[in-house]
């Protein structure tokens, strides 16, 4: 009899564990649209510094999106990413970078062509700590190679940059392969 008692016990406090688990699991969940800012919150947006920290430790490739929260454009370009499936999905490829308004580092090498309009995305190799000579074609802004005013563009050049980065990947091991072997 007392081990019954004694598992019931044990028993009568599992909903409040169980409970305690499922919160956590939501408040997980609800981290990851944290800094999407209307970019999609299915996406694990991440801030400048901590986005680019993580690139470069995984040697892995940053979607860097700049926009400005009283920008037309970036409105615009949000409203697209917000709705888009696609999007989301190969966002799982990249560590996926959110600067708004003063949040923009002023180093040069964000600003590729010495422009400031937004939105601009660039993809930073944080193997090589470079960036991908990756622009929106079909955009009709020829002086502005890194605007984008819809997802479908963006999702082109997500598409390209991933396949880049694995070809530069593929080149390096080769190279470091011939070195070696010299």
């Amino acid at each position: 009899h007392s081990s019954a008692s004694s598992a019931f016990r044990t028993m009568r406090g599992f909903p409040l564990i169980s409970l305690a688990c499922i919160s956590l699991c939501v408040l997980c969940h609800c981290k990851k649209g944290q800094h999407a800012r209307g970019f999609n919150a299915a996406v694990d947006w991440k801030l400048f510094d901590k986005g680019i920290q993580i690139a470069e430790n995984r040697s892995q490739v940053a979607l860097v999106l700049i926009h400005k929260s009283w920008c037309g454009a970036c409105k615009g370009l949000a409203a697209s990413v917000e709705r888009s499936k696609t999007f989301a999905e190969l966002a799982e490829d990249f560590v996926m970078v959110n600067v708004q308004d003063s949040e923009e580092p002023a180093d040069e090498l964000w600003h590729p062509d010495r422009a400031a309009y937004v939105p601009r995305v660039l993809f930073y190799d944080g193997r090589t700590h470079q960036l991908l000579n990756i622009t929106c074609e079909n955009c009709n802004a020829p002086n502005e190679p890194y605007f984008y005013n819809h997802v479908n563009s963006l999702v082109a050049s997500m598409k390209r940059a991933k396949k880049l980065a694995k070809k530069l990947l593929i080149e390096d091991q080769e190279n470091s392969k011939d070195e070696t072997e010299l």
